[in-house]
């Protein structure tokens, strides 16, 4: 039976993986977390077979979550589970030692398989996502690699439209903080405008036209 830490800040969520995963005597979701510290904790206090990690956490970020655990147990199997399919975003977290990764709109079966093929140490990446790594070049300019975990999430969320205040509200940062960060952002990256931001993001395959 393969043991099952789930972070994810939405407890309707878990609920409905847990579910869906325990629906399956192959596996036992023993743990829950809601934020990425909470998921630290979780992991090193019940040493899961697999910890599923969404990377979108109030607080410190799942991508920030990834790389504490990671670089404390090289052999975690972290499979990250996200509303992001982008392939700067993948590429972020397979870096920081992600062993599998799968959007939240893939089918049923593939968590399934995702979770078992991380269990047994194998790299498992959802098809859709492997085709579009395919054909996107990531080289030594792309921006994840200029940024903070922090930095990134705030950077895909702009790149969304949204506001510093809508992103402080939903990473549970102050308006001040969030605006630090924009202003990090567009200093790394020489940008003068918001425009030039989406244009980035665009370009880089973080945002869609």
């Amino acid at each position: 039976m393969i043991s099952i830490v789930l972070v994810d800040d939405h407890a309707m969520v878990r609920q409905g993986i847990r579910q869906l995963l325990e629906s399956d005597d192959s596996f036992a979701v023993i743990g829950e977390a809601e934020s990425g510290e909470a998921g630290f904790r979780a992991y090193f206090q019940l040493q899961p077979d697999v910890l599923i990690l969404d990377l979108m956490l109030p607080g410190e970020s799942g991508l920030a979550t990834l790389r504490r655990i990671t670089s404390r147990d090289a052999d975690a199997r972290v499979l990250v589970l996200s509303m992001y399919d982008d392939p700067a975003i993948v590429v972020r977290a397979l870096d920081n030692g992600a062993k599998g990764y799968i959007s939240k709109a893939a089918p049923h079966n593939e968590l399934k398989a995702a979770v078992e093929a991380v269990a047994a140490g194998a790299p498992y990446v959802e098809q859709n996502i492997r085709d579009k790594l395919h054909d996107c070049t990531i080289n030594e300019q792309h921006p994840s690699l200029a940024l903070t975990a922090r930095e990134f999430e705030v950077f895909s969320m702009l790149a969304e439209g949204r506001t510093v205040v809508e992103i402080a509200e939903l990473l549970h940062l102050s308006p001040k903080t969030a605006g630090a960060h924009q202003t990090s952002i567009m200093k790394k990256l020489s940008l003068k405008n918001s425009a030039q931001l989406v244009r980035t993001a665009i370009v880089w395959g973080v945002a869609k036209l």
